[in-house]
């Protein structure tokens, strides 16, 4: 959906697209959400653990293919409630407080109980940020020690900003949704064209037939892709490249 523009989704009615999500971790499909990827339990302990070690866990998002989540352990999050309207126009406070986080991406439910991380459904991505609140310091340094720690027990994504690391399932990968795709609608991986721009994309954009990287991409998605588009994302890339897809020019 971040290919797109907030008036582009309002003019359109755009709801969410068919495909692959949290970096190959589930697919929706048709409205319906297949999760392919998720933490089990030994794997949130032992991820709590670590975190927990290093006094992080407040830096923390739990994702899961509804939602995402935060632990308050001081009661000092800041927050917004939410609220519940009612029949007669009265809004009623809900047990349900939000937590106001850097990244706009996301509005996550705070949880006020460790123990409730294992009752909020398949947890299918972890972002652990070196600041994820205005008052916080950067931890930069804690974030590469987790790193080394993590590294041979999940598979770890670090963005170009480099502000967070991504954890998600050991064997998770956009390729993986993608065969799974694939068999579905009986479409060789040949005969279908994949667009990225950072490192998680490489494997994807090794594997399909047909293969874009947009103008700014990282150095490795470049390499990887089969053809490099003469637009950034900022320049509708993505909606550039599917237009010379469709009309069958030379991009």
């Amino acid at each position: 959906m971040k290919m797109f523009t907030s008036k582009q989704i309002q003019n359109f009615n755009i709801g969410k697209i068919d495909g692959i999500y949290s970096h190959g971790a589930y697919t929706y499909l048709k409205g319906y959400k297949t999760v392919l990827r998720k933490f089990s339990f030994f794997d949130l302990e032992l991820i709590l653990y670590a975190l927990s070690s290093y006094n992080i866990l407040e830096n923390v998002i739990f994702l899961t293919v509804d939602s995402a989540y935060v632990i308050n352990k001081n009661d000092e999050t800041q927050h917004e409630d939410a609220y519940i309207d009612s029949d007669n126009e009265l809004k009623i406070k809900s047990s349900i407080s939000y937590a106001k986080i850097n990244n706009n991406d996301y509005t996550p439910i705070i949880l006020n109980n460790i123990k409730d991380i294992f009752n909020i459904g398949d947890i299918i991505s972890i972002e652990i940020y070196n600041k994820l609140y205005t008052n916080q310091e950067s931890n930069d340094e804690i974030l590469n020690t987790l790193h080394g720690e993590l590294d041979n027990y999940y598979k770890i994504y670090v963005p170009s900003s480099n502000n967070k690391l991504v954890l998600s399932p050991l064997n998770t990968s956009k390729i993986y949704g993608l065969n799974y795709i694939s068999k579905l609608y009986n479409v060789h991986v040949n005969e279908i064209l994949s667009i990225g721009n950072d490192t998680n994309d490489i494997e994807l954009l090794a594997s399909t037939g047909y293969s874009v990287a947009v103008k700014t991409s990282t150095y490795g998605a470049l390499r990887a892709a089969r053809c490099i588009s003469t637009h950034t994302n900022n320049q509708n890339a993505i909606a550039y490249i599917i237009y010379k897809a469709i009309k069958g020019k030379q991009m």
